[in-house]
């Protein structure tokens, strides 16, 4: 019996390696989760990363789907706003939030940087200075992350950087008394 060359043993022993892996990237992976952050007003506020200067907080559940380097994001999230200004005396805006994210991801191995784009449907709890509340605002939101894991066995997480642009306010009428929030976004999650 003659002995295989090292090249064609070396080989044949990254296909058999890759291909698992090639194989578990055609099967949706699914990974819910909880996570939270903190809200700022402007990106100069989030730079400091002074907590003083932080517009809130919030806290929510989500669920992401992906196939190969493509993955799409939903949640439910609480946000509260803080100080809101503009708002007069009750400027501590409260609202529920459904992003929905479509993210393209780095195809490697353990960690993959996103980038992420996709609208938002805020739904105010709170009533705003007495004047009338729209059912919804509708948001864009653009941002970058990283998330990672170890594949069928470990925890999963990711940290990112988002930006919301609010498109159509809280408030029904005006110009004047229109409260829009856009809000720099740190946010953390980790799969259950």
């Amino acid at each position: 019996m003659r002995a295989l060359p090292l090249r064609t043993a070396l080989g044949a022993l990254l296909l058999a390696l890759a291909a698992p892996a090639a194989q578990a990237q055609v099967v949706p992976q699914i990974d819910l989760g909880i996570a939270g952050g903190v809200n700022f007003a402007s990106l100069e506020d989030a730079g400091t990363l002074d907590l003083d200067n932080s517009v809130g907080y919030h806290v929510g559940a989500y669920a992401d789907v992906g196939v190969l380097f493509f993955s799409a994001r939903t949640g439910l999230y609480y946000f509260s706003v803080g100080d809101l200004e503009g708002a007069g005396d009750n400027n501590d805006l409260k609202f529920l939030s459904v992003p929905v994210d479509f993210q393209i991801q780095t195809p490697t191995p353990f960690v993959q940087a996103y980038v992420l784009a996709g609208p938002e449907f805020r739904f105010p709890s709170d009533d705003i200075r007495g004047l009338e509340k729209k059912d919804v605002s509708t948001v864009a939101n653009i941002g970058v992350g990283a998330s990672g894991g170890l594949p069928l066995f470990g925890p999963s997480g990711f940290a990112e950087l988002r930006y919301s642009y609010d498109f159509s306010g809280f408030v029904e009428n005006g110009d004047e008394n229109d409260i829009k929030v856009n809000l720099v976004v740190l946010r953390i999650g980790v799969g259950i």
